[in-house]
């Protein structure tokens, strides 16, 4: 297995069937030991819930300014590189780790470790160096009673940049304006100051 295998707990060939079968079913998908199974989907405007017996993981997504944001009609996030995923975790085993990473890339994203109620809540920034296109949100760890779960989510990374999308921020032009102005004024009035 690569690194990137050894962190999420499957195989690439695994993901890619996982992302399969999120494409056929509302986005979400669930594997255990490497087998697709079942899972309960349940979406709000901004968030999606995958359940599986006593377990669930909310995913909601966030903008740079700490927006929601909204899923498409298809059910998927469209996401941009510095973008927030949050995740919401119940159900899993007391004590062990939740790992998130993106695929098609593929990108570790992060662990965090669940309490003794085998919850945890963690968020992670979209890589800037993220293609654009279609990726899979991958979480895998042990439940409170099924080893090697691994939940997919089919999430879209958008063209922009998070350089590009700080840039067009209107915040960010009216700065920049002002900074042109101050830096043309200032030098005309030293002009002006010396021409006396």
């Amino acid at each position: 297995m690569s690194d990137i295998e050894d962190f999420i707990n499957t195989t690439t060939e695994n993901i890619s069937a996982l992302a399969n079968e999120a494409d056929a079913k509302k986005g979400a998908a669930l594997i255990i030991d490497g087998n697709t199974v079942p899972v309960t989907v349940e979406t709000t405007t901004t968030s999606t819930t995958m359940s599986y017996g006593d377990a669930s993981l909310e995913v909601k997504c966030f903008d740079i300014d700490g927006n929601p944001i909204a899923l498409s009609a298809e059910g998927r996030f469209t996401l941009q590189r510095g973008d927030v995923v949050s995740m919401n975790a119940t159900g899993f085993a007391p004590g062990s780790k939740i790992n998130a990473a993106l695929f098609s890339d593929p990108v570790a994203l992060g662990t965090v470790s669940t309490n003794d109620a085998g919850q945890a809540t963690q968020q992670w920034g979209v890589p800037d160096t993220m293609t654009p296109g279609d990726h899979t949100l991958v979480f895998s760890g042990d439940l409170a009673n099924v080893k090697n779960t691994v939940f997919g989510l089919r999430i879209v990374v958008d063209e922009k940049s998070l350089v590009s999308r700080i840039a067009s921020n209107t915040w960010t032009r009216i700065i920049i304006a002002l900074g042109i102005f101050v830096g043309l004024l200032i030098p005309a009035n030293r002009r002006r100051r010396q021409t006396r």
